[in-house]
């Protein structure tokens, strides 16, 4: 059953998908054109205007040429998405081609063209002369699919022309992860959990465990967490989830372990709770989408294209996906029961591992540019003065981490300066108010930048 539902969801999400429903209606809506059609040729072509009727050549001629000139519009709108795949692969990133592909409006302009010509071609092969029937309205209501295909196109070239700004991807994709936090299962799971789970340690004591290996090889893409924890506290089992998504597994390796007391409980049962892929990419994964911004980050400010607004534009939005992260409360390792009783132990990341993997490429590979460090600060300002003292706090303590990164040789006299009023604001941001800015300088800056004189004069030479 669950992985029946799994196929379905990935089948909802591939790229043919809306088509094949369109083209399925399409051919429902020919067939009861050509019913229709019929039906008033034995009513004596009653509710519509003569005007509208043709006969069998002129109709078949029309409908044809229709069909024609949307398959025409198909293939340039092909063209135009191949065009677009190859921009965000040479120019952005791999994992950013899913973003266009899953884009919905982009499905359904490819399905109405798709839905256009099945249904024009469906017309054309019902149509007979040898009916006896002496006029069709059939071509006019292929008139009516090729006018909604001629304003789709136009609609078409609009949005591509606003999907291949960067600006706009990159905010597409931090609007997609904020959605991904407030839907999550284990954030809105977790929000409502105030009290400690109950972990039983007489059950690891008592039970032998039963060894879950996987039964085919793949990426673990993703782990139905609700589903899992319906059946196990249903079985009134303890599952420890051995591997994590991303990860890789080989046919016989071990996946999970189930502590339980029923002996008629079927383990295996629950590798169908456990979707697996070719692609290492986790399915619903808040991370990949700071994955995808680092990755576009990346490419900007290397020097094959050497373009820091993108990245401090991305920085930008890493530090909105992170300054939402925090004001959640993160899922724990340990995930209860209805009754509070641990059922699934798994590894969550802390708000501190968002920070590093968000951060820690972006630190190395900009360490010489002081817009790229600036604008890291900046985004850990946003997060610490919009979060709790904790946040604020483990943010703080962050900043070490980057300033020890920094390539100070290649920094200027005004390059500390606006450095050090970033750590200013970032100071009072994170509710630190004097902090001690000499201890900064003589742990990190050259001799020449570690006291204030030294600015002035150096400005002077």
């Amino acid at each position: 059953m669950n992985i029946n539902i799994h196929i379905v969801n990935k089948a909802r999400k591939s790229f043919w998908f809306v088509p094949f429903l369109f083209s399925l209606l399409s051919l429902f809506l020919a067939l009861l054109t050509f019913y229709f059609d019929w039906w008033l040729s034995q009513h004596n072509y009653p509710l519509f205007p003569k005007v509208l009727f043709s006969n069998f050549d002129l109709s078949m001629t029309i409908i044809s040429t229709i069909a024609s000139s949307i398959m025409t519009m198909t293939t340039i709108t092909f063209s135009t998405i191949m065009v677009v795949l190859t921009t965000f692969l040479s120019q952005y990133s791999p994992r950013t081609l899913q973003n266009f592909i899953n884009d919905r409006p982009t499905q359904r302009v490819l399905a109405i063209f798709v839905s256009g010509v099945v249904y024009c071609i469906t017309l054309l092969v019902l149509l007979k002369d040898e009916s006896g029937q002496e006029l069709y309205i059939s071509s006019a209501f292929a008139g009516i699919v090729a006018i909604i295909c001629l304003f789709v196109f136009v609609y078409f070239v609009h949005h591509v022309s606003n999907w291949v700004k960067v600006s706009n991807l990159i905010h597409n994709i931090t609007i997609k992860t904020n959605k991904k936090i407030d839907q999550s299962y284990l954030y809105r799971k977790n929000a409502v959990k105030e009290d400690t789970p109950s972990l039983h340690d007489s059950l690891f004591e008592e039970v032998n465990p039963f060894n879950v290996y996987s039964e085919q090889s793949g990426y673990l893409q993703q782990i139905d967490i609700e589903g899992m924890l319906k059946k196990a506290f249903k079985d009134r089992v303890t599952i420890r989830m051995v591997k994590t998504p991303g990860e890789y597994l080989l046919e016989g390796t071990l996946v999970m372990t189930v502590w339980t007391e029923n002996e008629e409980t079927a383990a295996k049962d629950y590798l169908g709770f456990l979707v697996l892929g070719p692609d290492k990419e986790p399915m619903e994964d808040i991370e990949l989408g700071i994955r995808k911004l680092v990755e576009i980050a990346l490419r900007a400010i290397s020097p094959a294209i050497n373009d820091p607004n993108t990245a401090k534009n991305c920085i930008e939005e890493i530090g909105i996906i992170l300054s939402k992260l925090a004001k959640h409360k993160l899922p724990s390792s340990y995930l209860s029961d209805e009754e509070n009783n641990v059922r699934i132990i798994l590894e969550q990341p802390t708000f501190v591992d968002y920070l590093y993997r968000s951060f820690y490429q972006l630190r190395h590979y900009g360490r010489h540019d002081i817009s790229i460090i600036s604008e890291i600060l900046r985004s850990l300002r946003m997060i610490g003065e919009n979060n709790m003292d904790e946040t604020k706090q483990m943010v703080w303590t962050f900043k070490d981490y980057i300033l020890e990164g920094i390539d100070y040789d290649s920094l200027q006299n005004l390059d500390m300066q606006y450095l050090m009023r970033h750590l200013d604001e970032l100071a009072a941001a994170c509710g630190q108010g004097e902090w001690d800015k000499d201890e900064v300088r003589n742990k990190y800056f050259p001799d020449e930048y570690k006291t204030s004189d030294s600015y002035s004069q150096k400005g002077r030479q």
